[in-house]
């Protein structure tokens, strides 16, 4: 399934490649050169990759062997050693640069709540509502929670960091919310809230 040393899959859809973290293996998918999945490890010890259907909708058209490919492996692998420096404490998060939210065919609406959420910084919370308005859309909460729902870079794009407004961490879509609990603990949670 993946290369001889078991670090890349190759797929139709990109490349992936596996990341390490406290609580298992995670991967990522990149796809015609951009970040397109991030999926954790499943609360159940699975890995991350290749478990489960891939919230990667479709990939690029087009991508297949040759040095779009091999790009794709590399930036991949990238991403994968960024992520484990987020989950060892050598990195705190990204910004809005580090995404093509063009390549990833975001919405207008998902574009301006993923770009307010980058602004939230490490270990600090921000309520639904109160990121609905750092967005430019005051009272779109429910939106902004199906933005989080559907978020395919958790971590990167970080809706761990997206509360109730009572405060109460509710869900997380990607392994659900005790996965919300572990990032905000690895990010010192506490430090505030917006």
């Amino acid at each position: 399934m993946g290369d001889p040393a078991g670090s890349r899959v190759s797929l139709l859809q990109g490349e992936e490649a596996r990341f390490a973290t406290p609580w298992g293996e995670g991967c990522v998918v990149v796809a015609g050169g951009c970040l397109r999945e991030v999926r954790l490890p499943h609360e159940t010890g699975e890995e991350g990759c290749g478990q489960g259907p891939s919230r990667l909708e479709q990939g690029p058209q087009g991508v297949g062997p040759g040095a779009k490919r091999r790009s794709d492996a590399r930036r991949a692998e990238a991403w994968a050693a960024q992520l484990e420096a987020y989950f060892d404490g050598r990195r705190r998060g990204w910004n809005v640069w580090d995404i093509d939210m063009v390549g990833l065919g975001f919405s207008p609406f998902q574009t301006a709540v993923y770009s307010a959420l980058l602004s939230v910084p490490p270990g600090t919370t921000v309520s639904y509502a109160r990121l609905a308005e750092m967005a430019g859309h005051p009272g779109a909460a429910r939106a902004v929670g199906t933005a989080m729902a559907r978020n395919p870079l958790p971590v990167v794009i970080p809706c761990h960091r997206v509360v109730r407004g009572d405060g109460s961490l509710g869900e997380y879509g990607c392994g659900g919310p005790l996965w919300k609990e572990r990032l905000l603990d690895l990010e010192g949670r506490g430090t505030g809230r917006i």
